[in-house]
């Protein structure tokens, strides 16, 4: 399992960190096969969302609604935590279910204009 795990991990940590670009994001960081996104109101400062605004656990609901189990701790930072034995296609795949509920979530900070908040 070790060994997959060194074998899985570039491409995990590689997918983890391109989140990084995204508006929501303000830190990607992760080691081996776990990772967290922190989601930010701006992401030059870094100043986080009201905490009751509860964003994070926003995308964590929508990735389990397509079937990617994650969490949100800290606040608005997303746990990424697969299981030892996940494949590439897996890994890709989970990244995509994260992408599109950070997308999700974003169009709603726009649309509710909680970044002048």
């Amino acid at each position: 399992i070790v060994g997959h795990v060194r074998k899985m991990a570039p491409t995990f940590q590689k997918r983890l960190r391109a989140l990084a670009d995204h508006p929501l994001a303000g830190e990607a960081r992760g080691v081996g096969l776990l990772g967290g996104l922190e989601l930010v109101k701006d992401k030059r400062t870094k100043q986080s969302f009201d905490g009751k605004i509860g964003l994070g656990a926003k995308v964590v609901a929508l990735a389990q609604e397509e079937g990617l189990i994650c969490r949100a701790v800290a606040g608005d930072t997303i746990g990424i935590c697969p299981p030892l034995i996940i494949t590439t296609d897996e890994i890709h795949e989970m990244f995509d279910i994260t992408e599109k509920g950070l997308n999700e979530v974003e169009n709603h900070v726009r649309k509710e204009n909680l970044r002048a908040v």
